[in-house]
């Protein structure tokens, strides 16, 4: 059996990580320490379907939005898009939390995944923050 784990990723995923690294890096630094210090917040994934987040006692949510480019079906995934982010997100505006908006990448083609997610969540970008899980 082959391990995954202990082959080297193509160049371009390592680039992209490392890119993806250096802007969340250099966003850090450039936030003044009292913005994020004293913020409480919650990862809601497609694993919190149905989760009440205007009564949550917390600062701020990020929602998992799109998952891979679109191969993905479980929980409240449907073709890799959670379908009760639009709720989660709704309920966080509603209470007058922050809320940040994040992609789950698969691994496959990042520039696919990108136009994938900006096309599902281009409604927000502006509103929430924009991020990207990479594991």
């Amino acid at each position: 059996m082959v391990n995954n784990k202990d082959k080297p990723k193509p160049w371009h995923k390592r680039l992209f990580a490392k890119v993806t690294a250096l802007a969340a890096a250099v966003c850090m630094m450039l936030l003044p320490a009292t913005a994020h210090a004293d913020m409480q917040g919650v990862d809601m994934s497609n694993w919190q379907c149905g989760a009440d987040v205007y009564n949550m006692q917390a600062d701020f949510v990020v929602v998992g939005t799109t998952w891979g480019t679109g191969q993905v079906n479980n929980n409240c995934l449907v073709s890799g898009v959670n379908t009760d982010a639009n709720r989660m997100i709704y309920q966080a505006q509603a209470s007058g939390k922050k809320f940040g908006l994040y992609h789950y990448a698969m691994g496959g083609n990042p520039e696919a995944e990108a136009q994938f997610f900006y096309r599902n969540t281009s409604n927000y970008w502006r509103h929430g923050i924009v991020a990207l899980d990479w594991e």
